[in-house]
């Protein structure tokens, strides 16, 4: 596919998102809010810990000191230490400041390491389904979007991953937990994908980095955190935000993590904080990173139970309807399959009945609907009856 056709599949599938969103808005002032249940948005429901407020308090108390200026690019040095500190306990690799760059939210972190490691037509390997703004992202820097197919279990298969690796092929880009479908890769996939990388790296003569997108690490509902790719694979390049788990989403505050044994490390380092500067982001900003800094280890078991209680109920309600769906071992989505054909058509009959879903083509897996629970459980409750009431 070239990468005119990805652009015009990407705008495809985005202005079906759109639309839908648009006429969620139209059905709302028409029929009232309380005749809409939108289950569409990745939008945290949960509100931010009293810690941060504590944090924010502290900021607004310092009327001195320049604090508000720019700074380097990459952040200030002691956050990038306690970001180094914290990834170096959570892998057991020894990150140093250096190798750390806060961003504008993970989204502002891809796009600079996009911006970091590619050349007009080089290639970037994504599993289907995948977010739907990652070929924008790709194509940003007129790269290409190169997408491998599902496997059943929604669990990517990591020898065809490393075979749609071309010469051309820069990095890998991954999710998990997953966004749509609330998979976590087990152990076994991240450690065969870097066995598979690896060798297809050394057959290439050319490092192939694996952009590892990770903004749901602390919503897991198994019986162990998710596994760490870094451990597994020395050119992972780590990306995150402090959005999800713990409700600053618009607070736009992020971080990328160079893996210390990465090809390129310092040329990497010096990449990132000139791609900020070339994008226009300059810097994170300053209050966000001084705040949102001080929870970086905070415990996040009340986040857990508050996601997992919504979590249970959509489980319990799509097996009760008899649709098949992925485990939802994270995040805050599920991903059935569509009791008809078309996905298209589905949502937008389920939108005429006032329920908000998105499709699955919108994340390159026709013939299955998102859902998304992070929302009040008032509004999950209407979404699912409305949901059962259609099948």
């Amino acid at each position: 596919m070239s990468i005119a056709q990805n652009v015009v599949s990407a705008l495809e599938r985005a202005s079906w998102i759109r639309r839908m969103f648009e006429a969620a808005s139209r059905l709302r002032a028409e029929r009232g809010e309380e005749a809409i249940a939108d289950l569409s948005l990745g939008n945290p429901c949960n509100e931010p810990p009293a810690a941060f407020f504590d944090a924010l308090a502290d900021e607004a108390a310092q009327r001195s000191g320049l604090r508000h200026r720019y700074m380097s690019n990459a952040g200030y040095p002691e956050v990038r230490e306690r970001v180094a500190a914290h990834l170096s306990r959570r892998t057991g690799i020894t990150y140093a400041m250096e190798d750390v760059c806060l961003t504008v939210g993970a989204a502002g972190a891809i796009n600079a390491l996009l911006r970091s490691l590619l050349d007009p037509g080089d290639e970037v390997v994504l599993s289907s389904p995948c977010f739907v703004e990652y070929p924008f992202y790709i194509e940003n820097f007129r790269g290409a979007a190169c997408a491998v197919p599902p496997t059943p279990d929604f669990v990517p298969d990591p020898q065809r991953i490393a075979d749609a690796c071309t010469a051309t092929t820069r990095a890998v880009l991954l999710n998990a937990p997953n966004n749509p479908t609330g998979r976590i890769y087990p152990e076994r996939f991240w450690r065969d994908l870097g066995r598979a990388l690896a060798a297809r790296s050394a057959a290439q003569s050319r490092p192939i980095y694996l952009v590892f997108d990770d903004p749901y690490h602390h919503l897991w509902y198994t019986d162990a955190p998710p596994p760490e790719p870094a451990r597994f694979y020395d050119q992972v390049l780590y990306v995150t935000s402090f959005s999800k788990d713990l409700g600053l989403a618009g607070e736009r505050i992020g971080y990328a993590a160079i893996h210390p044994g990465a090809a390129g490390r310092d040329q990497l380092r010096a990449a990132l904080p000139f791609a900020m500067r070339a994008l226009g982001h300059v810097n994170a900003p300053a209050s966000m990173q001084r705040a949102a800094v001080r929870l970086i280890d905070l415990p996040r078991t009340d986040v857990r139970a508050f996601y997992r209680r919504r979590r249970d109920r959509v489980q319990q309600a799509l097996g009760e309807a008899g649709l098949a769906f992925p485990p939802l071992d994270g995040a805050f989505y599920a991903f059935p399959e569509c009791p008809e054909p078309d996905d298209l058509v589905f949502c937008r009959r389920m939108l005429d009945q006032g329920l908000v879903i998105v499709p699955g083509t919108a994340f390159g897996v026709p013939g299955r609907f998102r859902i998304s629970y992070s929302v009040s459980e008032e509004v999950l409750e209407r979404g699912l009856g409305m949901l059962r009431r259609a099948l």
